[in-house]
């Protein structure tokens, strides 16, 4: 039995992304699955540290202004695979988003723990995103995207990656090793 990733909660925001910003992310989402033609509970394998399955939970709101909104494509992908990703930082580690990080860290987010206040950078989360695919070019971004982690090892904070791929969907969700 799939367990259930409801990626509408991102739209209430997190420690390192604001309603707004996480509201565009879940509209990215909404579109990349729309356009894959998946229905709004739709079954995605998760590959990397733990093998299950999730069952997508997402509303298709999709209309004439939201497709002229998100015509880029790949900026679409990108954003659409934040939404899943932060989600399943939740769901498969302890930590949440608590920070984007700069350009040349090697990672896009710091994550830390939901109720460490102030919020201490625990670590570090890589995402990327496919449209089309499936498991090949899945594989191929997850080891560039590991060794692209490798400018923040001085921090010595774990690494994780994830990577989302649209049209199957499937993602992979790992620590660095």
């Amino acid at each position: 039995m799939p367990e259930e990733l409801d990626i509408r909660e991102i739209k209430g925001g997190l420690p390192g992304i604001t309603k707004i910003a996480a509201g565009q992310l879940y509209e990215a989402c909404m579109v990349c699955l729309h356009r894959s033609g998946h229905p709004q509970r739709v079954i995605m394998p998760l590959k990397g540290d733990n093998e299950k399955e999730y069952e997508i939970l997402w509303e298709d709101y999709f209309d004439d202004q939201i497709d002229r909104t998100y015509k880029d494509q790949e900026y679409t992908t990108e954003h659409g695979a934040v939404c899943i990703s932060a989600m399943l930082a939740i769901h498969e580690t302890d930590y949440t988003i608590i920070e984007r990080s700069r350009k040349g860290t090697g990672v896009d987010y710091w994550l830390g723990y939901n109720d460490d206040i102030p919020f201490k950078k625990s670590a570090r989360l890589e995402v990327s995103g496919v449209f089309t695919g499936g498991e090949n070019p899945l594989e191929t971004r997850f080891k560039k995207k590991i060794k692209q982690t490798n400018q923040s090892d001085s921090t010595q904070l774990p690494a994780y990656v994830s990577i989302v791929e649209f049209s199957s969907p499937i993602a992979k969700f790992a620590k660095k090793q």
